[in-house]
C-alpha cells in the first residue's frame, strides 16, 4: 500500500505570533521544521517594514519563504467589487488572501490520493478563541496549534524573538497591527501614522477616495476607508489634534484597566 504524501505547512502573516511559531517549530519541533513550508500570502499591499521583516525571517531561519500572490491585483478588484472593504464586507481578505492560500492547498491536493496536511497556526494560549474562528473546514487538513498545546501565551513569543534575536516587526514602532497598508480595521490615529511614516501610501489611499467621489458626482453617499472620516479630513491640523487626544485617553485608560486586572487577579 502506497504511503500517503504528508505536507508540513506553517502559515506566516509577517506579525510576531507566526513568526515566533517558525522559530519554536525549529528550536522544538526540528524534525518537523526540516520539511515545514513557510508560506506568505502576499497581498502586494503590504507595509514596506513587512517585507524587511519576511527577509529578515528567511536570514535567520536559512529557509526560503514561499510568497503566494492573487490572481487579480487589489485595483483590479477594486474595479470589480466597486466598493471598498470594510469591517462589515472585508472582501480584501477573502480575494488577496483566503482564496490564493486555498489554491495553494488545493494545488497539494490535485492528483494525490487523500494527502495528509499538517496546518500549524500561530494562535496563542491566551486567545483560544480565535482557533474555532479560523477553522478550515477541510478533512483533509489538520490544524496544529503548538502554542496552545504547549501554554504559550503573548509574553511567551515576546521572549522567544528576543532570544532568536530579530526581535518584532518595525511597523510595531507606530503601528498597533499588521496588514495592508489600508486596512480598514485601523483606527484613524493609525491613519495619522501611516500619514507620518508612509505618506505616499497614505495619499494613495486617499487618491482612491478622491476617485470615487469625484466619480460619483456628489449625488451619493461619500465613501471611504474609515465609516465616520475621509482621510483628507482626518488630516486636517484640527482633526488631528482631537484624534490624538482621544487616542492618548483610550490608551491611558487601556493601561489603567490593565494594571487594575493584574492587581486583583
Amino acid at each position: 500500500m502506497e504511503d500517503k504524501k504528508e505536507y508540513h505547512i506553517l502559515s506566516l502573516s509577517g506579525g510576531k505570533d507566526s513568526t515566533a511559531l517558525a522559530f519554536f517549530m525549529r528550536d522544538n519541533m526540528p524534525e518537523i521544521f526540516e520539511k515545514l513550508e513557510l508560506v506568505f500570502c502576499d497581498t502586494e499591499c503590504e507595509l514596506p517594514e513587512t517585507y524587511d521583516y519576511l527577509n529578515k525571517i528567511e536570514v535567520f531561519l536559512n529557509k526560503k519563504i514561499i510568497r503566494i500572490k492573487p490572481e487579480k491585483s487589489f485595483e483590479h478588484l477594486m474595479l470589480l467589487h466597486n466598493y471598498f472593504p470594510s469591517p462589515i464586507k472585508r472582501w480584501c481578505t477573502v480575494e488577496l488572501k483566503t482564496k490564493p492560500f486555498k489554491n495553494f492547498i488545493a494545488n497539494k491536493l490535485n492528483g494525490n490520493k487523500k494527502p495528509i496536511i499538517n496546518l500549524f497556526i500561530g494562535i496563542r494560549a491566551d486567545e483560544l478563541q480565535r482557533a474555532e474562528y479560523n477553522k478550515y473546514k477541510n478533512k483533509i487538513i489538520k490544524e496544529i496549534y503548538p502554542f496552545v498545546d504547549y501554554g504559550l501565551s503573548y509574553s511567551d513569543v515576546m521572549k522567544i524573538l528576543e532570544k532568536s534575536g530579530i526581535g518584532i516587526p518595525k511597523y510595531y514602532e507606530w503601528s498597533n497591527r499588521s496588514g495592508c497598508y489600508f486596512c480598514p480595521f485601523q483606527s484613524k490615529n493609525n491613519w495619522l501614522n501611516l500619514y507620518e511614516n508612509h505618506p505616499y501610501l497614505f495619499f494613495k489611499a486617499k487618491k482612491y477616495e478622491d476617485d470615487k467621489n469625484q466619480k460619483n458626482n456628489n449625488n451619493y453617499k461619500r465613501v471611504g476607508w474609515n465609516m465616520e472620516m475621509s482621510l483628507g479630513d482626518m488630516i486636517n491640523p484640527e482633526n488631528v489634534k482631537k484624534i490624538r487626544k482621544y487616542s492618548t485617553r483610550v490608551r491611558k485608560n487601556y493601561l489603567q484597566e490593565n494594571k487594575l486586572y493584574n492587581l486583583l487577579y
